[in-house]
């Protein structure tokens, strides 16, 4: 039986970058502070793992009343453009035109409209009439484990499938003035990019990087009910309010290395088995805590840390852009084994395992 296969993956940012020390002194003139509140501030941006970010939106945008309305149409605004740009360089890397694809599931949690990115984006590209559609709106920075799941359930509903998924988040238009813990934090770690991966079966026929295509072996979830206010998101008139407990890394910690273990059991498969590792850079302290629990090498955590360097947390694209850059700096050998997983509101885990 064809096992499901990522066959093409490419990542696209907006145009504005700025460095972590810019947008540390553009908050702090927000806020209006100084002294010891301003030093508490540097602090936590400080500490992030980030260096620099990029934004859909300059500096002047926060300068005047930036309401929901003012901070969607943006979205829209920025995000058909760059979901189209995106989703055209993955499929020209894989030889592959947009009618080709028969499935599209776009992955998003940072804004919405009606018709959606899924109905402009299929008509920018010209897809096909039947194309089958699916929005995953809403859950978060492991938003892109349930589309890629619906991509490898389309493909493997029929011969010749080819699915799309697009995950795009612009977290920079969510910024909260205000000196919340939770809006400081978020304010120092979130940021906007977007990435697609074509999912096809074993055989697909395409081309470039990823021909051979990175097999999905499995897939898993776990959500704790008892912690569903650790994390947050919630709508108020001034955009999207981040809610993140101190408590979340400790929480994680606790419970990755059996959630994992069973992952890799399903296959017969040990934690020393799997080569490349691909954690979802939420903060440095997640990733330094899950390194510490599974037992990895500072080698096998370096791709989520350097994609929080230079991109910060891009919420559900961020994963596909750490498997990127695995796949493109350290050259996996058919038949090594990868792990991603990412970690969001529930408090829900998801991880897939992978094989070149």
């Amino acid at each position: 039986m064809n096992l499901p296969a990522i066959f093409s993956l490419a990542t696209g940012v907006p145009r504005y970058h700025y460095s972590q020390a810019e947008i540390l002194e553009r908050y702090l003139a927000y806020l209006g502070e100084k002294g010891r509140r301003a030093r508490a501030v540097r602090a936590i941006f400080e500490r992030s793992g980030v260096g620099g970010r990029y934004s859909a939106v300059d500096e002047a945008f926060f300068a005047g009343s930036c309401t929901t309305e003012t901070r969607n149409t943006r979205y829209m605004d920025e995000a058909v453009p760059l979901g189209e740009a995106v989703i055209r360089r993955g499929l020209e890397q894989a030889g592959v035109s947009p009618s080709d694809v028969s499935d599209l599931i776009v992955v998003s949690c940072t804004g919405i409209a009606v018709p959606g990115l899924d109905l402009l984006l299929a008509g920018r590209l010209g897809m096909r009439h039947d194309l089958r559609r699916t929005c995953v709106l809403g859950m978060g920075c492991y938003g892109a484990f349930p589309g890629l799941l619906r991509a490898c359930e389309a493909v493997a509903s029929g011969e010749g499938r080819l699915a799309l998924v697009l995950a795009l988040e612009f977290c920079s238009l969510h910024l909260q003035r205000d000196m919340a813990a939770e809006s400081v934090v978020s304010a120092a770690l979130f940021s906007d990019g977007a990435a697609m991966a074509l999912v096809g079966s074993d055989g697909a026929g395409v081309s470039g990087p990823y021909a051979g295509g990175v097999r999905v072996l499995e897939s898993a979830t776990q959500c704790d009910y008892q912690t569903l206010d650790q994390m947050t998101f919630s709508l108020t008139d001034q955009g999207f309010r981040m809610y993140l407990s101190s408590y979340v890394p400790d929480l994680l910690a606790a419970n990755i290395q059996p959630f994992i273990d069973r992952l890799l059991h399903s296959r017969g498969l040990s934690r020393g088995d799997v080569r490349f590792w691909g954690i979802h850079p939420g903060s440095t302290k997640i990733v330094d805590y899950v390194q510490e629990r599974l037992g990895l090498t500072d080698e096998q955590v370096s791709h989520s840390h350097a994609v929080l360097g230079e991109y910060g947390n891009m919420s559900s694209a961020t994963i596909l852009f750490v498997l990127d850059r695995i796949h493109q700096c350290a050259h996996p050998q058919p038949g090594d084994y990868g792990v991603i997983m990412a970690f969001g509101p529930g408090l829900t885990m998801e991880a897939a395992l992978l094989q070149w």
